[in-house]
C-alpha cells in the first residue's frame, strides 16, 4: 500500500504541474469529423490550421484557414430525380480564432471560437464553437481533443419541373436552379496539434 501511495504521490505532480505557455506565436493543426443535422446530412472531414498571438497562459487570438472535404448528398426523389442535391466539395473557410485555456496545468480544459466566412462557397458564413481538452507534451507543445458545433450555409441544386402538351399527352422535363443559403449546420469532433 506505501508502494502505491508513494507512486500516486510521484506522478499526480507530473500531470497537474504548471504548464506555461509562453507569451508570443503560437500555431494549432487539426483534424476533425463533422455531421451535418439537416435533411441534406452530409458528413464533412475538416482540417484546420490557426496561427496567432498566444497573449498569457489562458488567452490566444490569431487566424486561420480551412478545408472542408464535405461528401456529395441527395434528400428526396421525384422520377429519379433528387428533389435536393449536392456534389462533392472542398470548400474553404477563413477565420478569426480566439481561445482561452481555463488552467495552466498539464491537463487543461479549453473553449474555442472560430468566425469568418468561406473564399468559396458564396462566401456565406463560416463559426464553430468548441470545448475541449488540452494536454501539454512539451515546451509549448500540446495535443487536444474537442467537440462543438458549427454553423454553415451552403448553395445546393433544387429540382424545378415544367409540363407542357404535346399531342395531348403531358410532358415534364426536369432542371436543376441553385437554392442558395441552404442550412447545413452540425456537430463535430477535433484532434489537434499545437505549437
Amino acid at each position: 500500500m506505501k508502494k502505491i501511495l508513494l507512486f500516486l504521490l510521484s506522478v499526480v505532480p507530473a500531470f497537474a504541474s504548471a504548464q506555461h505557455l509562453e507569451k508570443g506565436y503560437h500555431g494549432f493543426a487539426d483534424l476533425g469529423y463533422s455531421k451535418c443535422i439537416s435533411q441534406l446530412d452530409p458528413s464533412t472531414i475538416e482540417i484546420t490550421t490557426s496561427h496567432g498571438y498566444q497573449f498569457n497562459p489562458y488567452i490566444f487570438l490569431g487566424g486561420g484557414v480551412g478545408f472542408d472535404f464535405t461528401g456529395s448528398c441527395s434528400w428526396g426523389e421525384v422520377d429519379r430525380h433528387a428533389f435536393e442535391k449536392r456534389d462533392s466539395k472542398v470548400d474553404i473557410p477563413v477565420f478569426f480564432n480566439f481561445r482561452s485555456n481555463f488552467t495552466k496545468t498539464k491537463f487543461s480544459p479549453y473553449f474555442d471560437a472560430k468566425v469568418g466566412a468561406y473564399l468559396n462557397n458564396d462566401c456565406y458564413p463560416y463559426a464553430t464553437l468548441a470545448f475541449g481538452c488540452r494536454c501539454s507534451i512539451g515546451n509549448n507543445m500540446g495535443i487536444s481533443l474537442s467537440a462543438g458545433y458549427k454553423y454553415r450555409k451552403a448553395t445546393v441544386e433544387h429540382l424545378e419541373m415544367t409540363s407542357g402538351n404535346k399531342y395531348n399527352n403531358y410532358q415534364y422535363s426536369f432542371y436543376y436552379r441553385d437554392e442558395t443559403g441552404y442550412s447545413l449546420d452540425g456537430f463535430f469532433v477535433k484532434a489537434g496539434f499545437d505549437f
